[in-house]
């Protein structure tokens, strides 16, 4: 027999971030109609919602600031449990602020860990497009590429490793991105690109030993072609 469904109380629908906001704007409006009137109608309530969004986009990021702190602090002590349960939190309810992206960045690694790629993909997808950590987008960049690579898109992993090689924020990452984009080129038979940034590499760092090891590596790749 089915049992009859529950109602839905006042305080589990405010629960709702949507609607939660939905009353917020009430109560503000409610609270400083006096001042909305001496202010006058329209112009009023659009300076009402104008100060109500202002403070809630404030809010909306102190508590993904918030959330995002506890994350870090039970990967820092290991509890990988505990920071994905806060850190999948964090997306959900904040994914358009920049701690909440950020989040979704390290929720990425971790799923990235356990092979889950399709779960880290648009997680890393995200970062790479409106994140402001240049780092992390570049982190996220390689992410990227690599899930292509174990997908077999090689273009598309091109691409993703080309965004990484130019937010690269030293002459050390971006060469060793750009020995990652070489050989992306050589597996996609573009000898081309690949020359040219074997030439480039070269002239850049000549006396960088460890970079002209990794050149002679992949030109040794390349013979093998």
């Amino acid at each position: 027999m089915l049992k009859p469904k529950r109602k839905i109380t006042r305080d589990e629908i405010k629960k709702d971030s949507f609607i939660e906001s939905v009353f917020q704007l009430r109560a503000f409006i409610k609270e400083n109609m006096q001042l909305l009137t001496r202010i006058g109608g329209g112009i009023g309530l659009l300076i009402a919602v104008m100060v109500f969004l202002s403070q809630s986009f404030q809010n909306n990021r102190e508590e993904a600031q918030y959330l995002l702190t506890k994350a870090t602090l039970y990967l820092d002590n290991g509890d990988m449990q505990n920071a994905k349960i806060q850190l999948q939190e964090l997306v959900d309810e904040y994914g358009s602020t920049e701690a909440g992206r950020a989040g979704g960045f390290y929720l990425g690694q971790m799923h990235f860990s356990n092979n889950d790629y399709d779960s880290s993909l648009p997680l890393f997808l995200a970062y790479s497009k409106k994140g402001k950590n240049t780092f992390l987008v570049t982190s996220a960049n390689e992410a990227i590429s690599n899930i292509y690579v174990y997908k077999n898109d090689i273009k598309n992993a091109i691409k993703y490793q080309l965004k990484a090689v130019n937010h690269s924020n030293t002459n050390k990452l971006r060469a060793y991105n750009n020995l990652k984009l070489i050989e992306l080129y050589l597996k996609d038979s573009d000898y081309d690109k690949t020359n040219e940034l074997i030439k480039d590499l070269r002239s850049a760092h000549s006396d960088d030993a460890e970079i002209m090891q990794k050149v002679d590596y992949v030109i040794g790749l390349m013979m093998k072609k």
